[in-house]
């Protein structure tokens, strides 16, 4: 049914509430300093300068008593925020991070509730510990804090047995090694540190052997054991009557929100295309799950004759409890506990005979989430879920009123239009929010939507059915489960076939640019309040006035002259240089190690920042040799993207590694080529690479070992040079010394192997300094490895030079950019 009302916001108090509770957090996050008894002194004259103006108002026929009012519960909301945040980050006198950060690496013993449901991947299991007791002196000691604990098999150790089974609620004592949670490590990466904190989780543990591990007790609670239990019913059903891998992993995700065995490709995929949200247990699925039996509740209890006021309740009640139990089993994520409140709150409605609006329910959902996790307001999924809600409310019937009443007279046209202008909403309410997280907005999702949703309610249905019936019948449980799996990979299907066919259709922002997003927001409320002409050509203005200021800012900013760009991943112990040319030409220096697990740096940090800033082609990669911390991103990155050209030392190992990239190599065509001293790249009319080593005959000047052997470059652009010398060693360096000499001098300079204390001998660091100009010496290397890389007397020896040393493992990914006459380091974390 088309609506023509607007939307006057002094009409939904719990959202205006909710508005200012959202302020105050925001305040208290970014004035740390502020105290909790600073807000409670707020709230305090806030009530006061309430109850002053109704006295006013009770006293005189003509006052100010609203605007005072208005301005008191303002100032109550805003200050019931701030105190809520700092109360909630306010650190214990037995945190725990205190003790991890003390202990310097050792292995703790701990004592702690499992506190939510482990995720069981395919070689490892995560989840939270809630901590309790920590090893002190001589016994356990109380202690209060939150890890994230994951368990896998060491690689290095020979272990014995396998784990124990862990549920949530569960006592366990373990020994693991415990470090404080690292945060944004390179640009375009995840900053895992921050998403932990703002779940109240400090730190996080490893355990590599099961012996490490012990499980005390199961949890007291009867509410626990009733949701563990429930949890294995369904994963037993789903492993029972689901026959695909593909089809469990989904069911696990739509009925579980568990998404640990759902592939990073097919993750990936439903990211690029806009589907995400239909394996984010959300408010279609709490519709499914909910609406659905209230609505069969009805029919069924009017069978026993029971008043009308009886059968609402009781179907209400029984609705109630449904969802919540699903939203426990769910994990409690924000956008089911903002589905949930919001379907409480509308069945509540039709139970008392009140009109909700959706805004005010909204409003309300937002506050219970808030109230209970202030910094869930910093997180992507909860902004996520209420701009999306929000759009949904105040922009679709704006959208609908604008199209043909013909096309809407069937029932398949009106849902095929619905579905439409209901993602059309969604889009444009989330697309500020995706924008500024993680860059990139789908446009594909419109039209996948058509058949996504429907493919994931049948999946959902079917599931639901083949949990409720396959413990009773055998073959309906089989049939349902069948069925389920039929759909979930028609939904996968999709996917498939959107990032194949559509994967072009989106709207990218590698970098957040607030003055766009401010366009974006000022263009969607023109949209909600279309109806009311002042505002909406107000909110019109503002969105022009944005985006004409973005132009001029791109225009005058800094980044308007052409420059070249370095920038050094942090990948761990090991190698990645990205280097991207004024003509927008891309070439990989190394790639980065390569786990025992299989897993790569190059996916984790390298790939990342390339999908963010939609760069799909390296113009070459060059792999200065075959160590596993040079070579071993290769297969992820040619998996990735496409590359038009590997260069490398020529040197052949026998190694997995090195077999599966030659491999890949082959198999997608890719040329490939030696590079020898005297060589020149082909990158471009501005920049300049020559390869300076290793000489055409390595061991005829005394250069035996692989490191010696790495392809040295030399990079030139203006007046700016640097210098990346791979793993290079002492006798490399003498002989780039003697052929070099003062030529060697750059701007920039790679230290070599990681700052070893068998490179960077004092010859080489005086030639490789630019004493006039100041050099940036970058050392790539992992935090507290193994090897006590960098040396403190290598580091010492560079800074004696003159140079400014960054090093990765303290500062994380290295950005340098030049114009070609001055370098400077560019500030990437926001």
């Amino acid at each position: 049914m088309r609506s023509n009302s607007s939307i006057h916001l002094s009409g939904y108090p719990a959202l205006l509430w909710a508005c200012g509770f959202a302020v105050g957090i925001v305040v208290d996050n970014a004035v740390s300093e502020m105290m909790f008894a600073l807000w409670g002194t707020g709230v305090g004259l806030g009530i006061g300068l309430f109850v002053g103006a109704e006295v006013w108002a009770r006293r005189r026929m003509v006052t100010l008593a609203p605007l005072g009012r208005a301005v008191a519960l303002a100032l109550m909301a805003v200050c019931a925020g701030g105190a809520s945040h700092a109360v909630y980050t306010a650190s214990s006198p037995r945190a725990l991070h205190s003790v991890v950060e003390a202990a310097s690496g050792q292995p703790l013993r701990m004592m702690g509730t499992v506190a939510n449901a482990p995720e069981r991947g395919r070689s490892s299991t995560r989840f939270t510990l809630d901590v309790d007791k920590i090893s002190g002196p001589d016994s356990l000691k109380g202690m209060d804090g939150k890890v994230r604990v994951t368990l896998r098999p060491s690689p290095w150790e020979s272990s014995t047995g396998s784990f124990p089974r862990l549920h949530e609620g569960n006592r366990v004592q373990l020994t693991a090694d415990v470090q404080t949670a690292p945060g944004q490590r390179n640009p375009g990466g995840f900053d895992y540190g921050a998403y932990l904190a703002r779940r109240g989780v400090c730190c996080t543990a490893y355990v590599g052997q099961p012996s490490n591990v012990t499980r005390r007790g199961r949890s007291q609670s009867a509410l626990t054991r009733t949701v563990v239990e429930v949890r294995r019913h369904i994963r037993a059903h789903i492993r029972q009557y689901v026959p695909s891998e593909d089809g469990r992993a989904v069911l696990q995700a739509l009925l579980l929100g568990d998404r640990s065995r759902i592939s990073d490709e097919q993750q990936r995929q439903f990211a690029t295309t806009g589907l995400t949200h239909l394996l984010a247990v959300s408010g279609l699925h709490v519709f499914l799950v909910g609406m659905v039996f209230y609505v069969l509740l009805r029919p069924f209890l009017m069978r026993f004759r029971l008043r009308w006021r009886m059968v609402e309740v009781g179907r209400a009640v029984a609705t109630v409890g449904v969802l919540c139990l699903y939203m426990v089993l769910t994990g409690t994520r924000p956008s089911v506990v903002r589905a949930v409140v919001m379907a409480t709150l509308f069945i509540g409605g039709i139970v008392f005979q009140r009109s909700t609006h959706s805004l005010n329910t909204l409003g309300v959902a937002a506050l219970v989430l808030l109230a209970v996790r202030p910094p869930a307001l910093f997180d992507a999924g909860f902004q996520l879920s209420m701009a999306a809600v929000a759009a949904i409310v105040t922009i679709d019937p704006r959208l609908q009123e604008w199209l043909p009443d013909r096309w809407m007279q069937s029932m398949a046209g009106e849902w095929t239009i619905s579905t439409l202008t209901v993602s059309v909403a969604a889009t444009i309410g989330t697309a500020p929010v995706l924008l500024y997280h993680f860059g990139w907005v789908s446009i594909a999702g419109l039209l996948l939507n058509v058949v996504g949703i429907p493919c994931t309610g049948l999946a959902l249905s079917a599931a639901i059915a083949m949990v409720v019936t396959g413990g009773l019948w055998s073959v309906v449980g089989a049939a349902f489960g069948s069925t389920a799996d039929l759909f979930v990979q028609g939904l996968l299907w999709t996917s498939r076939q959107g990032e194949l066919w559509l994967s072009w259709g989106g709207v990218r922002m590698p970098e957040p640019d607030l003055w766009v997003l401010g366009g974006i927001v000022s263009g969607a409320v023109a949209l909600a309040q279309w109806p009311r002409p002042r505002l909406r050509w107000r909110c019109v203005g503002a969105a022009l006035l944005f985006l004409t200021g973005g132009i001029w800012a791109d225009a005058l900013g800094p980044n308007a002259e052409p420059t070249l760009d370095l920038l050094f991943f942090d990948v761990g112990q090991g190698d990645a240089v990205m280097i991207t040319t004024p003509e927008d030409r891309r070439i990989l220096v190394d790639t980065g190690p390569r786990s025992p697990y299989g897993s790569s740096a190059a996916a984790s940090s390298i790939v990342p920042f390339l999908r963010q800033r939609g760069i799909d082609r390296l113009h070459a990669v060059v792999v200065t040799h075959p160590d596993e911390d040079h070579l071993g991103g290769l297969p992820a990155l040619l998996r990735a993207v496409d590359v038009e050209r590997v260069f490398h030392s020529g040197q052949r190992v026998d190694t997995d590694l090195f077999r599966e990239s030659r491999r890949l190599l082959k198999r997608r065509k890719i040329p490939h080529s030696t590079a020898r001293r005297g060589d020149t790249l082909s990158v471009g009319s501005s920049v300049r690479i020559e390869v300076l080593g290793p000489p055409a005959h390595p061991e005829s000047v005394g250069i035996e070992s692989e490191n010696g052997r790495s392809v040295v470059l030399r990079v030139a652009y203006g007046e700016t040079a640097i210098l990346l010398p791979g793993d290079i060693e002492s006798v490399a360096e003498r002989n780039l010394v003697r052929v070099y000499g003062s030529d060697l001098g750059s701007r920039v300079v790679k230290v070599p192997h990681h700052g070893s204390e068998t490179s960077s001998t004092r010859p080489f660091v005086q030639s490789a300094v630019d004493t006039m100009r100041g050099t940036k010496a970058v050392v790539s290397v992992g935090q507290e490895n193994q090897f006590g890389m960098p040396d403190a007397e290598v580091l010492r020896r560079w800074r004696a030079f003159g140079s400014e040393v960054h090093n990765t493992a303290r500062s994380g990914g290295v950005w340098l950019r030049s114009d070609g006459d001055r370098t400077w380091e560019v500030q990437w974390r926001n």
